[in-house]
């Protein structure tokens, strides 16, 4: 069972950090913390302020990390992301002309999918992963341990409600990686500017995987 996604050429990551609604003027600061914990992938989700400066700023001044665009739901959301710098798009729904379009572009594809027939739709369209979301609501990590089989094991990154508490349990399950939001960039830490609590819940995933 592979446990690990590459994103944009980085090394195999099995966390990709969401920061969500972070000033652009603070999320650099936030995204040293989480990178310091051992975060290799950060991805800002496109309704957040000034989200393709944000982007741009992390890809130059984080190369090693895999950063990319989320929410991503249009065109040319797609068009903007890729110029600001990300390595990979992931969207919370399966738009087949999106994925087409993303993968012409070179961009490692992560759509969103909630049922076994839109995950292997996505497969089939040149995803490289699918975000299964929501996934706490979804079933949990047993509903990956059971879609994966049937559907020949493919690369899911269950992603909603992705815990220190279950973030294991999911990648135990068959997961490629998880998707982690809220638990590592809470509304404090991104109201305060708080890179130490947002080290503090980085660090607790991190070692909560291994």
């Amino acid at each position: 069972m592979q446990r690990g996604l590459t994103l944009g050429g980085c090394h195999l990551v099995t966390v990709i950090g969401i920061i969500r609604g972070c000033p652009s003027s603070s999320i650099e600061a936030l995204a040293e913390a989480a990178a310091s914990a051992g975060v290799r992938a950060l991805e800002v989700t496109l309704d957040s302020p000034e989200p393709f400066k944000s982007i741009r700023a992390l890809a130059s001044a984080q190369p090693d990390i895999a950063v990319g665009a989320g929410t991503v739901r249009d065109l040319d959301q797609v068009e903007s992301a890729a110029k600001a710098g990300a390595r990979f798009i992931v969207s919370p729904i399966l738009d087949p002309e999106l994925v087409a379009h993303a993968v012409t572009l070179g961009m490692t594809t992560i759509p969103g999918a909630a049922t076994p027939s839109e995950i292997w739709m996505a497969l089939r369209l040149g995803a490289v992963a699918v975000k299964v979301f929501p996934a706490e609501e979804l079933g949990g990590p047993s509903s990956i341990k059971a879609v994966r089989g049937p559907l020949g094991y493919p690369p899911l990154v269950p992603t909603g409600g992705v815990d220190a508490s279950n973030a294991k349990a999911y990648l135990d399950a068959g997961a490629t990686a998880v998707g982690v939001g809220s638990a590592m960039f809470p509304a404090e830490a991104i109201e305060k500017g708080s890179a130490e609590l947002v080290h503090s819940l980085a660090a607790q995933i991190m070692q909560a995987i291994r």
